[in-house]
């Protein structure tokens, strides 16, 4: 039931977060131990894409932080991955280990910049040379550079107001299945230890 709560509000905190992406950058930096940085490597060309053009673009995505959105992303995951586990098994110390072992293979398997390369067609596809011009010379502005600033801090809140909405929104739904679902809401569990705190009396011969 935990596992489904995080979801919820992982989810919730999602919808606020990915429209701010330009600030995760930012946010991120307080926490970028969690995840070491791999060695950078020169950036390959992304086929199909004007050379000129890849250039705005990935001017565009250093200068707004989305050329590490990835990273960040699955670093938020990783951490709500080893608090829920941790949550639900707090006397297991394999829980941490497996965590641990969890979190270093996965990082030895994703390959972020090869994200950042199928990113590029994307931006590529939906913004013209013009777009990026335009976009690089605001970011580049004086209110650019506040609105980048300024983000981080109405991400941080908006996802802390996500976060409780879904909390809450999941909290309440789970209550009202808990007739129709019990094997899924947790309520044959709360039966169960009700039982095993107050057992029935025995009747008197």
């Amino acid at each position: 039931m935990r596992i489904l709560f995080v979801g919820c509000a992982l989810l919730s905190g999602a919808l606020f977060v990915w429209p701010h992406s330009p600030s995760l950058h930012v946010i991120a930096q307080d926490k970028s131990a969690a995840i070491p940085a791999k060695p950078a490597r020169p950036a390959p060309r992304a086929s199909n894409v004007d050379p000129q053009k890849e250039a705005r673009i990935r001017e565009l995505m250093d200068i707004t932080g989305a050329k590490d959105l990835g990273q960040q992303l699955i670093q938020a995951g990783m951490e709500q991955f080893r608090s829920s586990v941790e949550d639900a098994q707090p006397n297991n110390p394999r829980a941490k280990q497996f965590v641990d072992a969890f979190v270093t293979r996965f990082q030895k398997r994703f390959d972020y910049d090869s994200l950042n390369d199928k990113i590029i067609p994307i931006y590529d596809k939906y913004l013209t040379a013009e777009d990026l011009k335009g976009l690089l010379d605001y970011y580049h502005s004086p209110l650019g550079q506040r609105m980048l600033k300024t983000l981080p801090a109405v991400t941080r809140e908006s996802q802390a107001a996500g976060y409780e909405l879904g909390r809450k929104a999941a909290e309440d739904t789970m209550e009202d299945l808990k007739a129709d679902f019990p094997e899924f809401t947790g309520a044959k569990d709360d039966d169960k230890k009700s039982e095993d705190k107050n057992p029935p009396s025995q009747p008197n011969n």
